[in-house]
């Protein structure tokens, strides 16, 4: 964008080269550090671009190619001065535009956020609005880098780093998120081991702690297995306990089951080739939109374009054209068997489950069953059998005057 700018404030023409000594003419220029660029070939010849304080210099070089020259159109500050030199309103609307621009350039009117997935995207606002990085800010007084960085990680949690990029009118923040770790207990901290999700036990390897239930025992979901609060008996005493951290096992038969409904057809979207378009225009924060007019079509796709208005030196203006276009399809229905479709519907839940299933689960059995609602639909159950190990540690307090903690672990 910048070339194309300085090109224009240096001024250029654009000529067309006629002859069979056209390539020679290039390869002379090029010799003599005469720049020219766009080179096109015509009928006729060649079209190319030159700079104005080139052109005059070319004469030679037009001789000693044996070709000739057309000048195809001029382009640049000075051809429009001269052009428009008598027109003074339009000469006085461009630079209330220039000036226009430089002052609105001055402020923030759009803050845009990229990379928020799991943090508070509120929060970040909050934030941004309280360090002065909001619409109609001025950039003068905005707060240097290291300072919005700061903020932004001291006042949201899980954000690992963060940075403010200036781009004309518009404020771009960039955050990073932490990665979260899994939340382990200390070997200190007592804890019992509860069941992670219903099944039946097959079998324990308890390392530490009492137990609590036995193989075979069927169990719910945060049911205790191993208790961290162990008995000790002494001869002659009351009964204590000490409360130890429970290591454990659990090694259990579960069963994890999905349904949905799928179609016996596939769906193809084939476009019609008729369009319609809503535009909205953005103006410093600011959306207007324009009427889209009468919207008949059944069955459409959407596809959002953005344009943001920037001009060199200022970058981005604050104005910026936000275009919807709804393009008519046709939906086409190819049936399928319904082996088909329960294979797809048996992929698709197994997915499913799998966002459920803890580290290390083996897959015992399965079974899929289907019903068919209506002729376009039918309704696939999928039971997966798991060995899995559902242990999972849940601290537990020690209250109890006179019971102490075992910080050694007993194998």
């Amino acid at each position: 964008m910048f070339k194309k700018f300085f090109k224009f404030l240096y001024g250029y023409v654009i000529i067309k080269v006629y002859g069979k000594g056209a390539e020679r003419f290039i390869n002379i220029c090029l010799r003599r550090n005469i720049y020219v660029w766009n080179i096109k070939p015509f009928d006729d010849g060649i079209e190319m671009c030159i700079y104005i304080k080139d052109f005059f210099h070319i004469r030679q070089v037009r001789k000693k190619s044996n070709v000739k020259i057309k000048i195809s159109q001029r382009r640049g500050i000075k051809h429009l001065m001269h052009l428009y030199r008598k027109r003074y309103l339009f000469l006085i609307g461009f630079a209330l535009c220039i000036i226009f621009f430089a002052v609105s350039a001055q402020f923030i009117w759009v803050v845009e956020i990229n990379g928020v997935e799991n943090s508070d995207i509120n929060g970040i606002i909050s934030t941004l609005d309280s360090i002065g990085i909001k619409s109609g800010a001025l950039k003068a007084k905005l707060p240097d880098g290291m300072e919005s960085k700061a903020a932004i990680i001291n006042n949201n949690d899980h954000i690992a780093w963060a940075w403010v990029y200036i781009e004309g009118a518009k404020a771009r923040v960039e955050i990073y998120e932490q990665i979260i770790p899994p939340n382990i207990l200390d070997k200190d901290t007592p804890c019992d081991i509860v069941a992670a999700c219903d099944g039946i036990i097959n079998h324990m390897i308890v390392k530490n702690g009492e137990e609590v239930l036995n193989d075979g025992d069927a169990v719910k979901t945060g049911d205790v297995i191993v208790s961290g609060k162990v008995a000790t008996y002494k001869e002659g005493y009351p009964e204590e306990y000490i409360y130890v951290h429970s290591m454990a096992d659990i090694m259990a038969y579960t069963t994890h089951s999905k349904n949905g409904d799928y179609k016996l057809y596939y769906e193809s979207r084939v476009p019609t080739g008729k369009n319609r378009y809503m535009v909205s225009l953005e103006v410093f924060g600011k959306m207007f939109s324009l009427p889209l007019g009468r919207m008949n079509f059944e069955e459409y796709d959407v596809n959002e374009t953005r344009h943001e208005m920037c001009i060199p030196f200022f970058g981005y203006t604050g104005i910026a054209f936000d275009t919807v276009k709804y393009t008519e399809v046709n939906v086409n229905k190819e049936p399928i068997s319904i082996e088909t479709a329960v294979e797809f519907a048996k992929n698709d839940l197994e997915e499913k489950i799998s966002n459920e299933l803890l580290y290390g689960s083996i897959l015992t059995d399965e079974n899929v069953e289907y019903e068919k609602i209506d002729n376009e639909t039918i309704n696939v159950k999928l039971e997966m059998d798991f060995i899995q190990n559902i242990a999972t540690s849940q601290p537990i307090s020690a209250d109890t005057e006179g019971e102490e903690i075992l910080d050694k672990q007993t194998d």
